[in-house]
């Protein structure tokens, strides 16, 4: 159990305690990563084939498209598109995701081998890349200004540890769909292996990443982009921190006045380092969105290597004590055995963030919750999602 409180400057503290040695918490981590590599992993499934063509009214109506920036090296592996090898510049890209028209909110509809039967399952079609950043941004620009003012808005997805090209365009896709999110999403796509036992290696490739992040605020100047929200999961919360500190202590946090909201979902950072990471931003400017939960088992096996406990597994009432908005998911059920994703698997808690806080709530002192929701006020102004509020 892990030994965690606040000092009276709000500084969280702890080292999470185990019943074993550290030799056997790496047996745990390996024997974790051997169960898990002993069932093969789906295939990868962008630009694969269909086992029917769409109509033009089908993929209109059921499609979302995705741009994509990537540290990832280019694969001739049918499906892959960008592998879990490291490029040597930056990729610029874009696919196209078809919805299937019975899909379930919190899921993701995926078939472990193609062909991809659409009236089933997530396409991923018409993959593109674009030569340079500028070729890219003329695209995005265009397709901003189909859009009336106050309406220009962009998401950043940042994924996690463990994610393939075809996860993270998937579970954005996903997040896209049950949010109702109508402006453009972009998914920044680091070098992740998609391997459970690439770890250290994923560490590397998000800490790579974060200097291409940095380059954000130049792109959005003279962008037609009116707004943008952040939102990075997992090891992912690493990069985007990493970036958001470099571009604060250069020019100063959120310099174009453009960004709206960071969502850190189940962040895999070393606490010391995000109380670091936050003393750049303004104490009055930091609308961040912290999701946490006590029982997320891969960032428990996470804290115990580190022998550090981990931004999204601690108390929120202490989290919101340095400044930061904490939505506590604890209470919430999910379909992931490790409880890892619950920020887009459970239907109500993709809808809290994408009617309120990409709508532009900011849980304020005057955020009220009505009966019928699954959210009450908890310690310190945190949000605390449960199953059932009456119950």
């Amino acid at each position: 159990m892990a030994m965690k409180y606040a000092d009276k400057k709000g500084v969280i503290s702890g080292v999470p305690q185990t019943n074993g040695q550290m030799s056997r918490r790496l047996l745990l981590a390996s024997g974790l990563a051997a169960g898990v590599s002993a069932c093969s992993k789906p295939a990868p499934l962008i630009g694969v084939p269909s086992t029917r063509t769409l109509s033009n009214a089908e993929l209109k109506s059921r499609g979302h498209r995705i741009y994509i920036a990537t540290t990832r090296r280019a694969s001739e592996v049918e499906g892959e598109f960008y592998s879990g090898e490291r490029g040597s510049s930056l990729s610029f890209a874009a696919v196209d995701v078809i919805i299937p028209p019975n899909h379930v909110a919190g899921q993701v509809e995926r078939p472990r081998n193609p062909p991809v039967n659409p009236d089933k399952h997530f396409l991923i079609i018409n993959p593109e890349t674009f030569p340079t950043r500028l070729d890219l941004r003329r695209v995005m620009d265009a397709e901003m200004l189909k859009r009336p003012r106050g309406k220009r808005e962009a998401m950043l997805w940042i994924h996690g540890y463990n994610t393939t090209l075809t996860s993270a365009v998937l579970r954005l896709a996903q997040f896209v769909e049950d949010t109702g999110y109508t402006g453009v999403p972009f998914l920044y796509s680091w070098a992740s292996q998609g391997k459970l036992t690439g770890y250290v290696y994923d560490i590397n490739s998000a800490l790579i990443a974060r200097d291409y992040l940095e380059d954000l605020p130049n792109l959005l100047r003279d962008s037609p982009i009116e707004g943008i929200d952040i939102i990075a999961h997992s090891m992912g919360n690493l990069a985007a921190m990493e970036a958001i500190r470099g571009v604060s202590k250069r020019e100063g946090f959120n310099s174009t006045g453009k960004l709206r909201h960071v969502i850190l979902a189940d962040p895999d950072i070393d606490i010391d380092l995000f109380v670091g990471q936050l003393r750049r931003i303004p104490e009055d400017q930091r609308n961040f969105f912290v999701l946490t939960s006590g029982d997320d088992k891969a960032l428990a096996l996470s804290a115990r290597i580190a022998r550090k406990p981990r931004v999204g597994q601690l108390d929120a009432a202490a989290l919101t004590s340095l400044g930061v908005n904490v939505i506590d998911l604890t209470q919430v059920s999910d379909t992931n055995s490790i409880n890892h994703t619950k920020f887009v698997d459970s239907p109500d808690v993709v809808q809290l963030l994408g009617s309120r806080i990409l709508a532009g709530d900011s849980f304020d002192d005057h955020t009220r919750f009505g009966a019928g929701e699954k959210f009450i006020l908890g310690a310190g102004g945190a949000v605390i999602a449960v199953d059932d509020v009456n119950g």
